[in-house]
């Protein structure tokens, strides 16, 4: 008995070094026998997942100082260098700074890539300290879960076999689910970059302000059909701005509501000059009107038939304007820029006569202000309302990541105010004044069809704008014209439902006071058609809209 307990205790302490030492000559298969000795109780669990983390982690270590002694002496044998690619300054090198942390923890769930990168790594030079911190953390969750299902699969072969047909449906795709956020998001966790990154994504899915549409009008939809049943009319809504087809829904022409909204006349209120550019008009010609805008300062290009501020730029010399009218394949209009504050108006005719302002958002486009520290990578990382549009910012600002903005130094993102684009929308309901609302009353008078929907307006300031005085309107939008102030930060999604609900409400009510006075609302089939026509645009006008985009946003303002 004494002799079995020696030998027993001796297992206990040579065990463990041939785990340990097993690790350098297959980590998996290791980790399969250390279950395997979990099982049969002749080393505790977390004994034995210590002794493989360890052999596996001191292996890697091994492994990434391999690489870098290889490369050493590859670049100093002339015959292997001129043989062999560059090892600096490629791909690969490339793969490692922008990756390098997810690589190499997916890695360790990837049998076979572990060699090859991890070599790599050294090579390289990725960070010793980085390259360890990456790989202890996945030694800590890769271990204990191979060795825990090496055991349980010793301890329950029986019951395992017999209940794998009725498991495996559930465990693969919860393998699977976990094995993607683990490589998703634990790598993220080492730089700091990373971690803003991942807030960033974690801002967007708590703010209900970056969700999809569809999620944020599922319960529109219901009220749309309460609407419908109590008014025993569908798609009254439709009816709101009968001078529009479908009242605005999508796809409207800009140029033509402009039309139609110059005919208003105000002391204080008018439409920012102008000029429909055809697309059947030859290219040379399109540039020279363009030119001719370009005298007088900067302009503003957009597509005849855009949504939500795609494809609009900013445009202030010709190059730009003709590289922007080569790349839009729709019809485009040319404006006039004006500067000042931005505001979203939302309008509505009463049936009694008279009109009233529903919403009013104020714009301000993004911006950051430089430390003469950071680069305007990190500083797009660093602040609160960039970081949650960082894809979209670091997308746009490519060419200029690296530069330091000096200290005090405004650097602008955007100039236009659309959410999409980074905009930050505040309430400014505050700012709506009888004189305001006697002023659009007075300019769209004797406008006829246009009775609901959101301005896009600038003016010099607050005051001016609440007085109704020296607004320029940029444009129309129709029902789909949703109230932007309940995307200010902050706002309660409960909040921002009701106003949503209430401004389709008052769209459907729009709609049947004008079918009461003749006007027919759209069909079912216009609807469905107009979706459709939705769908198919979407497919060109996505590329179409990218390169309309990329055209001169590398090298926003500073001022």
């Amino acid at each position: 008995m004494r002799a079995l307990s020696i030998s027993t205790a001796a297992a206990g302490v040579w065990l463990p070094w041939a785990l340990f030492l097993g690790t350098f000559a297959s980590e998996d298969l290791t980790c399969l026998a250390a279950g395997a000795l979990v099982t049969e109780g002749k080393l505790g669990f977390w004994t034995a997942s210590t002794a493989c983390a360890l052999g596996i982690f001191v292996s890697d270590l091994g492994l990434y100082a391999l690489g870098r002694a290889c490369a050493f002496g590859t670049l100093r044998s002339p015959w292997l260098r001129k043989r062999l690619p560059p090892l600096g300054g490629g791909r690969l090198e490339g793969a490692f700074r922008d990756h390098g942390a997810r690589l190499l923890f997916t890695s360790r769930f990837l049998p076979g890539t572990r060699l090859p990168l991890y070599l790599a790594a050294g090579a390289i030079r990725y960070p010793a300290f980085r390259f360890g911190m990456v790989l202890a953390a996945a030694a800590v969750v890769w271990t204990p879960a191979i060795v825990g299902a090496a055991a349980g699969a010793g301890a329950a072969a029986g019951s395992l076999l017999e209940d794998y047909a009725r498991l495996a449906w559930l465990a693969l795709p919860i393998a699977l689910v976990c094995g993607w956020l683990a490589a998703r998001v634990v790598p993220l966790l080492f730089t700091w970059r990373g971690r803003r990154h991942l807030r960033a994504r974690l801002t967007r899915l708590l703010r209900w302000e970056y969700w999809p549409r569809t999620p944020v009008y599922a319960p529109v939809a219901i009220v749309l059909l309460v609407e419908a049943l109590r008014r025993r009319t569908w798609l009254a809504f439709t009816a709101c701005n009968p001078g529009i087809p479908l009242g605005g829904l999508a796809l409207e022409s800009k140029g033509e509501i402009l039309d139609q909204l110059s005919a208003g006349h105000s002391r204080g209120i008018g439409v920012a000059p102008y000029a429909r550019l055809r697309r059947e008009t030859p290219l040379a010609d399109r540039v020279g009107v363009v030119e001719r805008w370009l005298e007088r300062g900067p302009v503003v290009l957009k597509p005849d038939s855009g949504e939500r501020g795609q494809g609009v730029a900013v445009v202030r010399d010709v190059d730009h304007a003709r590289r922007w009218l080569e790349s839009c394949p729709f019809d485009g209009i040319v404006q006039r820029w004006i500067g000042g504050e931005e505001y979203g108006v939302v309008w509505r005719r009463l049936p009694g006569g008279g009109s009233e302002i529903r919403s009013i958002a104020r714009k301000v486009p993004p911006a950051l202000t430089g430390d003469g520290v950071h680069s305007l990578h990190d500083l797009i990382l660093a602040d609160a309302r960039t970081a949650p549009m960082a894809a979209f910012h670091l997308a746009r600002q490519s060419a200029r990541l690296d530069d330091v903005p000096a200290a005090g130094e405004r650097v602008t993102l955007g100039e236009l105010g659309t959410h999409c684009r980074g905009a930050t929308f505040l309430d400014a309901r505050g700012l709506r004044t009888a004189a305001l609302v006697g002023a659009f009353d007075e300019w769209l008078r004797d406008t006829a069809g246009l009775d609901f929907g959101r301005f896009d307006v600038r003016a010099p300031s607050d005051e001016a704008f609440s007085r109704g005085e020296s607004i320029a309107v940029l444009e129309f939008n129709g029902v789909t014209g949703e109230p932007a102030h309940v995307y200010q930060p902050g706002y309660a999604w409960i909040r921002g439902l009701v106003d949503l609900c209430s401004h389709w409400r008052a769209a459907c009510a729009t709609g049947a006071s004008n079918i009461a006075r003749g006007h027919r609302s759209a069909s079912l089939r216009a609807v469905l058609r107009l979706l459709l026509d939705l769908r198919r645009r979407a497919r060109f006008e996505a590329p179409a809209a990218a390169a309309i985009a990329e055209v001169g946003t590398a090298t926003a303002p500073r001022s």
